[in-house]
């Protein structure tokens, strides 16, 4: 009985490794071919953008804006340093802070802002870039 299992086993590795199923090494999937021109990164550009051969326009990821600060909350008089994250859009892209406290807005992406009274603030960003698109994000500051 002992040589059966040990025979069984052996044909089972065996079945396993030729049919690829595990045991044998891995083998890369099949590759496909088209008969168009495959699609193409264009490298250093601001923005992700996607070339097709044959095709006129570039396409252009949509725009994606989010908003960030650090710190987020403290004791006044409290100097808060905003961030814009973007991804996609297509380059010029203009950013505005407000800051909700009245003060005058920012045109810049990453802007530092001293907030001197105590109260819950809501910063937004919007950001719009040279297609036309635009995206919008805020976060709220507490200053204690």
């Amino acid at each position: 009985m002992t040589r059966l299992l040990v025979g069984s086993a052996a044909l089972a590795a065996v079945f396993l490794a030729i049919s690829g199923c595990g045991g044998g090494p891995e083998t890369p999937p099949p590759t496909t071919t088209h008969s168009a021109a495959p699609a193409t990164t264009t490298p250093g550009a601001a923005a992700p953008t996607t070339t097709v051969a044959g095709e006129a326009e570039e396409e252009t990821a949509p725009l994606l804006a989010w908003a960030d600060a650090n710190p987020e909350e403290g004791k006044a008089p409290l100097a808060v340093e905003f961030k814009a994250d973007t991804e996609g859009g297509k380059p010029p892209l203009k950013y505005t802070w407000k800051f909700g406290d009245g003060s005058p807005d920012s045109s810049e992406a990453n802007p530092k802002h001293t907030y001197d009274k105590p109260g819950k603030y809501r910063a937004d960003l919007s950001v719009s870039d040279g297609g036309g698109d635009s995206d919008s994000d805020y976060i709220e500051v507490e200053v204690q």
